[in-house]
């Protein structure tokens, strides 16, 4: 019983000095705080990296339910977009230049080649004049009298202008595009033009430039000028089987279409704006046009100014309307410093007969366009319900002065002509694939010549014209149009008739998409 109790005592000896130790010592007890708040601090680290991890799978998942819904709706869209005939994809984007500023070599081997279409546009046509209201119509009477140019063999023997029809079928044109992405600064792009006789002519031929800072765009060679909304247009973009009557009368068959150079800008704005002006040659059918050498010779006149002698200025807005509704809105102006023409007169002689007297006369020409476009997406499949609305109103003033003539006293003698027109339709998706467009136009609002102070005022030609369209695909469409034709063809000599089209349009090849 000692020796337990001394063992007893010898252990609690020992033992006591070190919990003594453990208790009192800074040291530990720092070190178990500090292992204390390690411990806790990770804890947290870790659950505010597994609260991160659970919300990103989350917000994953979220994102793969909208990128299957917006799939859905795509395809969707696609089953319900109306068909654009005549056109395609447009052609891919060139690769980047590579750092240094060197020329990159394109991507794919078919990127070499540019984008070819052929697009066959002919029609059966009747009239109730023999087959002359075709020229009839591009005819009309203005005071301003231009005969036009002939191009080749594009002219018949009969008088008809380019794309005018004869009764029973014709062969209006085929056009070939070639159209590419040259480089990364540079587009380019041809159409020719083949009519039924197989005359060849050469509607546009341009580069474009791509990346030019602060929104500007150069354009360059023989082109489709942007002046007012249709007139950069090709046939087959057209909503009718022809062209309008201030079109055709104030412009001629090609519109205003030129060699020359282009700038735009498009500001950086909350909606869309462009701002643009165009320097050209001034070889034009109808406005700025000028006489033949051998009629010059003939008549006494000296030669035409050198160019360029065209400009035009013009100016597009849209502002935005929400998702299905589109509106554009525009202004034109065009100016060509030298316009010439024959004035015809007729003159009694001593003897009592009468002749008829030619003067030469010289000076410039403005034009004057307003424009409104306005689209509805009815989101029916194939354009169903979709509705489109376009006008324009050009107004032409010729300032000339009689340079030639037998009569001296009419030497010096000033001519102001102006003829103005107007355009109005409206196209509506009746069915898929289907649509009805209603053609109101008038040229000669104002047909008037001014002689010194002496006005002579002319009355106007106006007609309505009725289309169906069905768009098979977005490659072949057919169409059917009257129009009713109230024209005058004389002071005092008017022709009323009805005409008829028949018309298919037909595209082979990828086409480049078009614009607004």
């Amino acid at each position: 019983m000692h020796k337990t109790l001394l063992r007893g005592a010898v252990a609690a000896a020992l033992l006591t000095p070190v919990a003594a130790v453990a208790a009192t010592n800074p040291e530990i007890a720092e070190l178990r705080s500090m292992l204390n708040q390690m411990k806790s601090q990770y804890e947290g680290r870790i659950r505010a990296l597994e609260a991160r991890l659970a919300k990103a799978e989350a917000e994953s998942a979220r994102s793969a339910q909208r990128s299957e819904a917006a799939a859905r709706r795509a395809e969707q869209a696609v089953a319900k977009a109306e068909p654009r005939p005549m056109t395609a994809p447009a052609a891919p984007a060139p690769a980047s230049a590579p750092a240094g500023g060197t020329l990159g070599a394109l991507t794919s081997g078919t990127a070499f080649n540019p984008q070819i279409s052929v697009i066959l546009d002919g029609n059966y046509y009747q009239d109730g004049i023999d087959g002359a209201g075709s020229v009839l119509v591009g005819e009309a009477y203005q005071p301003s009298r231009v005969v036009p140019h002939a191009h080749g063999d594009a002219v018949a023997a009969e008088g008809h202008s380019h794309g005018a029809a004869n009764n029973g079928f014709n062969f209006t044109e085929a056009e070939i595009a070639f159209s590419a992405t040259v480089d990364p600064y540079f587009d380019a792009a041809l159409y020719l033009a083949v009519d039924g006789e197989g005359a060849v002519d050469l509607e546009e031929g341009w580069f474009q430039t791509r990346s030019l800072p602060y929104g500007l765009r150069l354009k360059g060679g023989k082109f489709l000028s942007d002046f007012g909304y249709i007139n950069k247009q090709h046939p087959h973009q057209w909503d009718f089987a022809d062209q309008n009557l201030p079109y055709l009368n104030l412009l001629g068959d090609h519109g205003l279409q030129d060699t020359g150079v282009q700038v735009t800008w498009l500001p950086r704005l909350p909606f869309y704006t462009l701002i643009g002006a165009e320097l050209a040659q001034g070889e034009q059918e109808r406005f700025g046009a000028t006489l033949d050498e051998a009629e010059r010779e003939a008549l006494g006149l000296g030669g035409t100014d050198s160019g360029p002698r065209l400009w035009t200025a013009f100016a597009k807005v849209a502002p935005d309307l929400g998702e299905r509704h589109a509106l554009q809105l525009g202004v034109s102006y065009a100016h060509n410093r030298q316009h010439q023409e024959i004035e015809v007169q007729t003159r009694v002689q001593a003897d009592g007969e009468v002749a008829l007297q030619e003067s030469g006369l010289d000076g410039d020409a403005s034009l004057w366009g307003l424009d409104l476009v306005y689209k509805y997406d009815g989101d029916g499949a194939h354009g169903h319900r979709d509705f489109k609305f376009q006008t324009e109103y050009l107004r032409a003033i010729k300032d000339l002065e009689v340079r030639s003539s037998p009569d001296a006293e009419m030497l010096g003698s000033g001519r102001t002509y102006t003829t103005d027109g107007l355009y109005a339709q409206a196209v509506y998706g009746f069915a898929p694939k289907w649509t009805a467009g209603l053609r109101y136009d008038v040229l000669g609002l104002t047909n008037e010549v001014t002689r010194g102070d002496l006005d002579e005022d002319f009355g106007s030609s106006d007609r309505w014209t009725l289309d169906v369209t069905w768009n098979l695909s977005e490659f072949s469409r057919l169409r059917a149009q009257y129009a009713r034709n109230d024209i005058l063809a004389e002071p005092g000599d008017r022709e009323h008739f009805d005409a008829f089209y028949l018309q298919f349009l037909m595209s082979l090849g990828s086409h480049g998409a078009h614009t607004f």
